[in-house]
């Protein structure tokens, strides 16, 4: 991992939340779910880690096949995505930030295709999901889960169901700021 970002409250109830920036190659989404199980551990979430594991590996797998992929410009060598990580009462949310203004799209499965179903993963594996308003630094798409009962976490916090399309649920203001060129 090349950046790091961290800013955590010691309060079990309160907010914490980490980011890190990833290398656009073959690479991040291991030191993504890496990156995911040892900060789950640390919160003492690790009944979370094999879903969360799953749910960062598709949402770094489509930024960037979709969000940098589709972006030549982004495409040379030190260019990253951003993972985020927020704790939030009885909520994690995972966020991912790529500079596409691309929207994620369900796609109705082809059984027989060997991708396509990254969507439809998150979708099963998390409460929610959804993205921010796509702007001219890109977009965070996100999903959040709950945190198992006994954590100490008190109530969950997610957004209320079905609204997908516009984030309702505070991703804190970094993540969308830090997807800059910076080469």
């Amino acid at each position: 991992m090349r950046d790091a970002f961290r800013q955590e409250e010691t309060d079990a109830a309160s907010v914490r939340f980490t980011a890190c920036a990833l290398p656009a190659g073959g690479q991040a989404v291991g030191e993504g779910r890496r990156f995911t199980g040892s900060l789950l551990h640390d919160w003492a979430l690790t009944p979370l880690v094999d879903n969360a594991a799953l749910i960062v590996s598709e949402l770094l797998s489509n930024a960037l096949r979709y969000g940098l992929g589709a972006l030549p410009a982004w495409s040379g060598p030190g260019q990253a995505v951003w993972l985020g990580m927020l704790r939030r009462r009885g909520t994690v949310l995972f966020a991912v930030c790529d500079p596409s203004t691309a929207v994620p799209r369900l796609k109705e499965p082809d059984f027989l295709a060997q991708s396509g179903r990254g969507l439809h993963i998150i979708d099963c594996l998390s409460e929610t999901w959804g993205w921010t308003t796509p702007g001219p630094e890109g977009k965070a798409v996100w999903a959040a889960v709950s945190c198992p009962a006994g954590t100490g976490t008190g109530g969950t916090d997610l957004p209320p169901a079905g609204e997908r399309a516009a984030l309702r649920w505070p991703v804190p203001a970094v993540l969308p700021s830090a997807v800059r060129r910076t080469g």
